[in-house]
């Protein structure tokens, strides 16, 4: 016999009204047959017939409301038919009425939540498990014995569609893009090919987890913007940049910044417990980056440093950039950033402060001898005119041959 349960129309479907029945007992079905109108929380829909047979029970009235997953009509099929002794129909609903009332002189009505629980109990299938194999007309004692579950439930019947209706490689590229295989008309074997016209019809984006190193320049940037900053729009010569070649521009500017930081204590300063805390040297971080991610690596006590030891920690940087082995220690213990793109033909931009730093310039492009640079400074820690004075000396230095030599 196979039964009819009330379906789980939405999610949030606990119950259901019988608002109507479109057939009688002992009436013939066939598959896809219309068999009632219910209501569910958000509308009327209809239910249909997963087989095809004879309608052998009606077990609820019109008008009641019973949980997803009751059953609220029994079909004998050609399968139950040749094991079943023919008896003429009876009117099925009545007869659970009548018993329904002499229950009732016996014992309190119990609300439907009672009633759930007990039917999984005694049946091993909880309500909306055969709610959901009933929607796509599936047997739930097969889907048992598939999944050797001794209680079925709806995320059991929900695996077995998978595997029943998807490929494997059609499963792992539904799960790749997060679809849900609702998606898709589950009434034969789908394979990735028709996953993947999916994708392409519908223009589904790949959603990708954030690796930890994103997750950390998420919440990086997102305490940046939390402060409260202004900005210095400033060039330097580049005269002597352009004759000394032998390092390159960021190797220079390190130098000269840190010199200049060592005669402004504002730049190597940062808040921490409610505390001003000022460094003895000039550390400095700078924006390395690749196509994924963004990295802020730190040139330690930069103002002790010689051109060529400042050389090759910027060539440490680039190695561990290529290998993604930089530490977090290798991101720790700077007040002060630098942010080159003129590299990459950018004229200027602005750059955000790195963590707790106090500051950070962004270096753009050359143009008609000049290096653009606009600093970003915390006004917390830094006021604009400590700013100013700080330009100003920067400016002197890139100008001054001795700071050229290594």
């Amino acid at each position: 016999m196979f039964e009819i349960v009330m379906p789980q129309l939405s999610d949030s479907m606990d119950e259901g009204k019988l608002i109507s029945w479109k057939v009688k007992i002992g009436q013939k079905v066939a598959v896809g047959d219309v068999i009632a109108e219910v209501e569910s929380d958000k509308a009327i829909m209809e239910v249909q017939s997963f087989k095809n047979g004879v309608v052998q029970e009606l077990d609820v009235n019109e008008g009641d409301v019973v949980p997803v997953g009751h059953v609220i009509a029994k079909i004998e099929t050609q399968d139950t038919a040749s094991h079943v002794t023919q008896a003429p129909p009876q009117p099925v609903a009545k007869q659970k009425k009548e018993k329904h009332r002499e229950t009732e002189k016996q014992t309190p009505q119990k609300p439907f939540i009672v009633e759930h629980v007990s039917h999984e109990l005694t049946s091993g299938i909880s309500p909306k498990a055969r709610a959901k194999a009933a929607q796509y007309g599936l047997d739930t004692q097969t889907i048992m014995k598939k999944t050797a579950q001794k209680v079925l439930h709806v995320n059991d019947v929900q695996n077995y569609m998978r595997e029943h209706f998807f490929t494997p490689k059609a499963l792992q590229l539904l799960d790749e893009y997060g679809l849900d295989i609702s998606e898709f008309s589950l009434n034969h074997k789908i394979d990735v090919k028709e996953v993947s016209t999916f994708i392409a019809a519908h223009e589904t984006p790949l959603p990708k987890p954030l690796t930890q190193m994103q997750k950390a320049i998420i919440a990086n940037v997102t305490d940046s913007v939390q402060k409260p900053v202004y900005h210095l729009y400033e060039s330097l010569d580049a005269t002597l940049f352009i004759a000394n070649k032998q390092y390159s521009i960021t190797a220079w500017l390190i130098k000269i910044f840190a010199k200049v930081m060592m005669t402004h204590a504002a730049f190597r300063s940062r808040l921490k417990n409610e505390m001003l805390v000022t460094y003895p040297n000039a550390s400095i971080s700078l924006a390395v980056a690749d196509a994924k991610n963004l990295y802020m690596p730190v040139v330690k006590d930069a103002n002790k440093l010689s051109m060529s030891e400042i050389a090759k920690e910027l060539s440490k940087f680039k190695t561990k950039l290529q290998e993604k082995t930089f530490s977090t220690k290798d991101m720790q213990g700077s007040s002060f950033g630098i942010s080159n793109l003129g590299m990459l033909g950018v004229e200027r931009f602005d750059a955000m402060i790195n963590k707790d730093d106090a500051a950070i310039v962004a270096i753009g492009g050359m143009q008609e001898g000049r290096i653009s640079v606009t600093l970003t400074a915390d006004h917390r820690l830094i006021n604009g005119y400590e700013a100013a004075l700080f330009m100003q000396d920067v400016k002197k230095e890139a100008q001054n041959p001795l700071n050229f030599k290594d």
